[in-house]
């Protein structure tokens, strides 16, 4: 008799799906690590009790019952009192997820349990997705579906065979002794590869016609499609704020994870120096940097809700597009270089532009990446503001009349004694003779250079008075910021405007675009001319050499320009997750017009080159037809024929029956053979020929069909006996 496949039993199909149910869990829980949502210690809980009953599946059973019944309302609780103390829906929603999912992973489930289990852990994959559009949303999402689908089709199989999954506070049958090991044997003896061909190839098929959805589907602008990002505030903050204190470049700085990536078209249009500036600082008090009220409100637009806005540069033809892909976590200011023409984003954007300062500031940090493209940005050292140069033209009456909150560009802010410092100081740079403001931006670079050394780890003096000027006027190595704000303050001593530029520095290309990392955060000056412009200093560039600090000021020096970044396994990645972000998050209706028309030319492409190659054919054939016809020709056609009806009548008499008993001796699902004989049995139901002949010819078929297989007769010799009866009857 032909061999059966092994099947599961009931306890195993059970044991399946709870195995599925829990791995499930784990995917859609461990989307939270992507979230600041504060769940660390509840992931980790979620992790551990999830594991442990998978490894133990009876645990959950020896729970006395009344802890089941008021797991639920406690649940309830901490959420209610999570909400009162956080106050962010969507952080509550995630964690009240997040205790759901837990206490459905680790309980015995029912169908409905089953499909909350799937739901919650769908809800957390997604929101995660939304958010942080990361590249894993793909891979997570791809694997919780098919995780889903399994433990659902092992659900149906299991209610489909009778059993009731178990009730809570008691250990079923199929929990109480269970052999992992031996279960995955039997899957996998139970498991037919035609069957998996065949899912995964629907499945791909699935991915497949989901991506050509999401290729055809109209785009269309919502006023704010990740909605989301207003139902959760972000936790931490690592990048740039409007205030800047001692250290904070530093740590930034210490990061070495990627902050934005730019697509520039060509490399030979970035400038020599590279310094992308995010926020101007002018206030000096309470020992930092900060943008400054009066500042505020006289450079900056009010608030407005806006797809695109315009930078104030002159537009030109010879203008380039740079697209900007900015990490969360950078800050709300976009980088830029410059001014520019026109700023557009991929759905509207609440923000607040400065076309003085060359700032654009976003009213909420985003919570994932940000992308935005901008035409004509300019690399100028120096920037126009005629308003500033025409307010300091004015008397100080007129200056108070017309903006009473003035710009703090020339405060000190200091106690009398520190400005005696910073005067003594002054005098020694300047020699007591009034410079200009670029004279004096190169002496006092060369003087901050020959006292100061460079050092990513600066210690400031103790003492009394500012600690700026401690270190100004000692010895210590510093940072970017220190050199910084030490300039502003001579620089605004010896009469001068000036104030703070913090962004990045430089960046690596990596073939067809530019990576800026964390690591290149830094901060410089800018002074006023006199004239109508600011100009950039960057006096960290002139420090010393100390000790330790060697390598990371020579790097610092050579980051304004750009280097190639390095290549291998990290630089390729970095590629694919550009391609995630250019390809599928930003993938918009100018998109879609490229590749219906990239479509529409490989399209059009494809059919000229079949059209020419058939045209190629038939003229082939044509003029091999019109050839004159000789004997060898003629010949030539008949041996091909010939050898065509040999080579069909092989297979018909001996091939097919040597395939046929090849299978056959393979094994594993229904015999070739005796599907061949069922076959040939259906067809000769009250076929033609004798009676006797008919009946024997059958009698054979039956037993191959049904009988053993020592009782076989010569089967080849049995087909041809069966075509020759299927001739006659089809003859009448």
């Amino acid at each position: 008799m032909e061999k059966k496949r092994p099947q599961l039993n009931h306890d195993e199909l059970l044991q399946l799906r709870w195995m599925l149910g829990g791995i499930a869990a784990l995917t859609g829980a461990w989307a939270v690590a992507f979230l600041d949502v504060g769940a660390e210690w509840m992931l980790g809980v979620c992790t551990a009790a999830v594991l442990l009953v998978l490894w133990k599946p009876a645990l959950p059973g020896r729970v006395p019952g009344w802890v089941h019944r008021l797991a639920f309302p406690a649940i309830v609780a901490f959420a209610v009192y999570d909400f009162y103390a956080q106050g962010e829906v969507l952080t509550v929603m995630t964690r009240l997820a997040l205790l759901l999912l837990t206490y459905r992973a680790i309980s015995y489930r029912r169908r409905r349990d089953e499909l909350q289990l799937v739901v919650l852990g769908l809800f957390l994959v997604v929101v995660a997705g939304v958010l942080t559009v990361s590249m894993g949303f793909a891979a997570q999402i791809m694997a919780f579906t098919v995780l889903g689908l399994a433990m659902l089709m092992a659900m149906t199989l299991s209610e489909a065979a009778g059993v009731k999954a178990a009730e809570a506070g008691r250990v079923p049958g199929w929990a109480e002794r269970v052999e992992w090991r031996r279960v995955f044997k039997k899957v996998r003896a139970v498991a037919d590869w035609r069957i998996l061909v065949f899912g995964g190839v629907l499945f791909v098929g699935v991915a497949v016609v989901s991506g050509l959805l999401f290729l055809a589907i109209p785009r269309f602008e919502l006023r704010n499609s990740l909605f989301l990002e207003g139902m959760m505030k972000r936790k931490s903050n690592s990048g740039f704020t409007d205030t800047l204190r001692f250290g904070d470049v530093g740590e930034i700085s210490k990061d070495e994870s990627v902050a934005m990536r730019v697509e520039v078209g060509d490399r030979a249009s970035l400038p020599e120096q590279l310094y992308w500036r995010m926020v101007v600082m002018d206030e000096y008090r309470e020992q930092s940097f900060r943008l400054s009220a009066g500042l505020k409100a006289a450079a900056f637009d009010p608030v407005v809700t806006v797809p695109a806005i315009s930078g104030g540069e002159p537009p030109s033809r010879r203008s380039v597009a740079w697209t900007f892909y900015v990490e969360a976590g950078v800050g709300r200011y976009l980088p830029l270089t410059g001014g520019f023409e026109r700023m557009s984003f991929t759905e509207p954007q609440s923000l607040r532009a400065s076309r003085r300062l060359r700032v654009i500031e976003l009213t909420r940090e985003p919570m994932a990446m940000k992308a935005y493209r901008v035409r004509g940005m300019t690399g100028r050292e120096a920037l126009r503001d005629p308003e500033f140069a025409g307010w300091l033209r004015l008397s100080d009456e007129e200056r108070r009349a017309k903006m009473p909150n003035r710009p703090t560009m020339m405060e000190l802010s200091l106690s009398e004694a520190d400005e005696t410092l910073l005067a003594q100081v002054v005098a020694e740079i300047t020699g007591g003779v009034e410079l200009s403001a670029g004279e004096f931006s190169q002496k006092a670079q060369a003087w901050l250079g020959g006292r100061h050394a460079y050092s990513l780890s600066p210690e400031i003096p103790a003492g009394a008075g500012d600690p700026l000027v401690r270190w100004l006027v000692s010895k210590e190595p510093g940072h970017c910021e220190l050199f910084a704000g030490a300039f502003t303050l001579l620089a605004r001593a010896a009469g001068h405007p000036a104030r703070v530029v913090a962004g990045f520095v430089g960046g690596a290309w990596n073939e067809d675009y530019l990576i800026v990392r964390n690591s290149n955060a830094h901060a410089w000056c800018e002074i006023f001319d006199g004239a109508e412009s600011w100009v950039r200093v960057d006096p960290t560039t002139a420090a010393g050499r100390g000790d330790g600090g060697v390598d990371a000021l020579e790097a610092l020096m050579g980051a304004a320009g750009l280097r190639d970044e390095d290549g291998g396994w990290a630089a390729t990645v970095d590629r694919l997750r550009l391609f995630w972000y250019r390809r599928i998050v930003n993938f918009d209706q100018g998109d879609q017009r490229v590749l219906r028309e990239a479509l529409k030319e490989s399209a059009q492409d494809v059919g000229r080159n079949l059209k020419a190659f058939a045209d190629q054919a038939l003229a082939w054939i044509k003029g091999w037809l019109m050839q004159p016809w000789s004997g060898g020709r003629i010949g030539w056609i008949a041996g091909a024929g010939a050898g065509l009806g040999v080579l069909w009548l092989a297979w018909r008499r001996k091939v097919r029956a040597w395939w046929l008993s090849w299978r056959s001796a393979r094994g594993g699902g229904i015999d070739p053979v005796r599907r061949e004989a069922g076959r040939w049995l259906r067809r000769l139901d009250g076929g033609g020929g004798a009676p006797e002949e008919l009946r024997a010819v059958r009698a054979e078929l039956e037993k191959v069909r049904y009988g053993p297989r020592g009782s076989w007769p010569d089967t080849g010799a049995l087909w041809r006996k069966a075509r020759k009866l299927g001739r006659r009857r089809a003859r009448g």
